[in-house]
């Protein structure tokens, strides 16, 4: 009896079961992208830097990004600056060849604060000058020496009628005052010594009446012999 048939009958098998023992199934990775904003929250204007991680990238990719004001960009390393208050969603689009990813974040821009205008009246805005010129808050030169204070530049926001006032000598009691041009500055001449000057001014009512306190500077002046 002959054996061939067997033989051809097994070659033929295991011909057919060869291809099939070597079948691989390849899957590609998933591109994944995050996003996170530091700060995520702030007053205008807010200046954002975002962070963004990618993984699975099949070779090199492309960033866009959507700041969710108007504005748009190409690289997530660019800090973004938020102008106006508002709540934004910065979107991050990642591509490669054959991939996408898309990301996220908010971003919460808050309003400046706007400072309440001023009510009622206000006081004056006090200018202080001197000849010769004060060094701080010195006065210095040898005796006699004669010193002009002068308040004239100082100015009311209302335009009242402001009231200059002078203490020479520092011993708590004013030496002259009064609101004309002739008053705002006056010139006074000291001997020898360390003196202790002071100016002041305030507002006025039509009945003469101060509106604020007085507004002072006090100058030390040093006379050498």
């Amino acid at each position: 009896m002959t054996r061939w048939p067997i033989v051809a009958c097994v070659f033929v098998a295991l011909l057919a079961a060869g291809p099939a023992c070597h079948k691989e199934t390849v899957t590609s990775p998933t591109l994944s992208a995050t996003c996170e904003a530091r700060p995520s929250s702030g007053q205008v204007p807010l200046t954002v830097a975002f962070v963004l991680s990618v993984s699975g990238a099949e070779g090199s990719f492309n960033i866009g990004v959507s700041y969710g004001d108007g504005t748009s960009g190409t690289s997530a390393d660019v800090p973004h600056t938020y102008s106006t208050g508002g709540v934004f969603t910065a979107a991050f689009t990642v591509t490669t060849a054959t991939q996408s990813a898309r990301c996220s974040t908010t971003v919460t821009a808050i309003p400046s604060t706007v400072p309440t205008p001023p009510s009622g009246n206000q006081p004056p805005h006090a200018v202080y000058k001197s000849t010769p010129d004060a060094v701080g808050s010195t006065i210095s030169g040898t005796a006699p020496l004669s010193v002009r204070f002068n308040m004239c530049a100082s100015t009311d926001p209302e335009g009242d009628r402001l009231y200059f006032l002078y203490d020479f000598d520092g011993d708590g009691k004013f030496d002259s005052g009064g609101t004309t041009g002739a008053h705002c500055r006056t010139d006074h001449v000291y001997a020898a010594g360390t003196w202790k000057a002071r100016n002041c001014l305030h507002d006025m009512d039509a009945n003469g009446e101060a509106l604020h306190d007085d507004q002072c500077k006090t100058y030390s002046v040093v006379v050498t012999p």
